[in-house]
């Protein structure tokens, strides 16, 4: 039992090894936590990686990179259009090649959409970690409004396939605008609605505020991004840091609080929803006309076999989560030679054994799930 902790120190009489994961209901997903308890107070704790791999690295070797796009759906069900951009950009940069504006205002209204329905139906999850089990219903309720919306466009609710090499695969619908303002409108409310429910709430205040702190220090050195992050002052945003597509041209504030714990990290996630909002109004105002794919280039968009000029390249954006990147070595065949993920789950896991010592195990769900949960990517 010791040494599943890593520790010389004796397990004593009144203590115990408790195993939560990898398909517990309070922490699923492909990684186990072991908590050494004494009562109900967490006296050490560790992180145990690698359960349910999908080997999703190998597999994108040995596919086309327009198959490829399939592939990196899979990585996590709950971002599958951030992970093509990432994948997709790679590929672009290889290829030499740059989406129209048209293409690129689409990319980036289907990805905050998706930021969107990622925080709800984290905050959602959260909720029901620390009892508040109403917030789910509210928040997967707005969820599927904005699903229905990613619908439209790409045909598909969780995984998409639409992004391709310098552009995408089919232009906005008719009516799309239409639809999505009331959305959009409805949603600034609900989100409103939910700070003042959560920040009105004795248990909640009490279970999340000074509860979990990450420092700024500490989530530098273990390679934190995102909200988590975001929530201990950093105000480090890829989007803003290094812009893609035209985030450059969108006016946006980078969301951040001082208090690192899990109020600041749902607090983040609260506004960085209203921002996101903002953006896409701003997309659906300016997005102007034109073609969805660079013309005048040897590649189409539904090229089964495209050779990509050998070269290696790395590509990061800005994840609900934090940094995706995704590192790639072309040897110049139709196939990526190399591909290696850096999901932004896996630094976030490393954090929580220093946040969860001292704790008590109630305490160890809220923790948890305010750095949101979505776990899926890290058995990639």
């Amino acid at each position: 039992m010791d040494e599943i902790l890593g520790s010389n120190e004796i397990i004593g009489p009144n203590e115990m090894i408790v195993h939560l994961g990898p398909q517990h209901p309070m922490q699923p997903g492909p990684f186990r936590l072991n908590l050494r308890l004494k009562g109900e107070t967490v006296m050490d704790a560790e992180v145990e990686l690698g359960y349910i791999h999908k080997g999703i690295e190998k597999i994108l070797e040995n596919k086309t990179y327009l198959q490829g796009i399939t592939i990196v759906d899979r990585i996590c069900y709950l971002v599958a259009l951030t992970n093509e951009e990432c994948f997709v950009g790679c590929a672009e940069k290889l290829l030499d090649i740059e989406p129209p504006e048209r293409a690129q205002y689409i990319r980036v209204i289907l990805e905050e959409l998706s930021r969107l329905q990622s925080h709800l139906l984290g905050m959602g999850e959260f909720g029901e970690f620390i009892g508040f089990v109403s917030m789910f219903m509210y928040t997967i309720k707005e969820r599927e409004d904005i699903l229905t919306l990613i619908d439209m466009v790409t045909g598909a609710r969780v995984t998409h396939s639409y992004l391709r090499f310098g552009g995408v695969r089919d232009d906005l619908p008719a009516g799309f605008k239409e639809k999505a303002i009331p959305v959009l409108n409805n949603l600034k409310k609900v989100i409103s609605d939910y700070e003042e429910m959560f920040n009105s709430d004795r248990i909640y205040r009490e279970r999340t505020a000074g509860v979990g702190v990450l420092t700024a220090d500490v989530a530098k050195s273990l390679g934190v991004s995102g909200p988590a992050l975001r929530a201990t002052g950093v105000p480090f945003d890829i989007r803003k840091n290094e812009p893609y597509l035209v985030y450059k041209d969108l006016d946006f504030k980078v969301c951040t609080e001082t208090a690192g714990d899990c109020a600041a990290r749902v607090q983040v996630r609260l506004n960085e929803m209203r921002e996101s909002i903002y953006i896409l109004e701003q997309c659906l105002d300016r997005i102007p006309s034109g073609p969805i794919f660079p013309e005048g280039t040897p590649y189409s968009k539904r090229t089964p076999v495209m050779r990509v000029p050998a070269g290696e390249v790395f590509h990061r954006v800005e994840d609900p989560r934090g940094e995706m990147g995704m590192y790639m070595i072309s040897d110049g065949t139709d196939k990526p030679y190399r591909v290696k993920v850096r999901g932004p789950y896996f630094p976030t896991l490393q954090a929580l054994p220093p946040l969860i010592k001292g704790t008590t195990v109630a305490d160890v769900a809220a923790i948890s799930g305010s750095m949101d949960g979505c776990t899926s990517e890290a058995d990639r």
